[in-house]
């Protein structure tokens, strides 16, 4: 995975994130957890977008293969309402996937 497809995974996610959050009341509590994992992913959006990364690294390669390996058990939760609970725990592990690759994977001095 590359950079580009990370900020395109995340975008997505947030994407999809918005459809599920739009069908829960506005008062509902998982709504305001989902609020505020949203924006948690589009913050991490924008900082990757800032900084350019060296994709051939082991430890980069890595990262992304977590990653990739959470988005596919989110993808498997996000659009079933019966499993709220394991889409907010998943939404969870993503962001920290994101946050380890953002404070672990030096960005490239360009």
């Amino acid at each position: 995975m590359t950079r580009l497809e990370m900020i395109r995974l995340l975008g997505d996610v947030i994407t999809e994130l918005d459809v599920l959050r739009g069908s829960l009341l506005p008062d509902e509590p998982n709504r305001h957890v989902l609020d505020r994992l949203r924006n948690s992913l589009d913050d991490r959006q924008l900082e990757l977008a800032r900084h350019q990364f060296d994709e051939n690294t082991q430890e980069f390669q890595q990262a992304t293969a977590e990653l990739q390996q959470i988005n596919g058990e989110l993808q498997t939760t996000i659009r079933q309402m019966d499993r709220l609970v394991e889409t907010i725990t998943n939404l969870q592990r993503l962001v920290a996937a994101v946050d380890s690759i953002i404070q672990n994977i030096h960005p490239l001095i360009v």
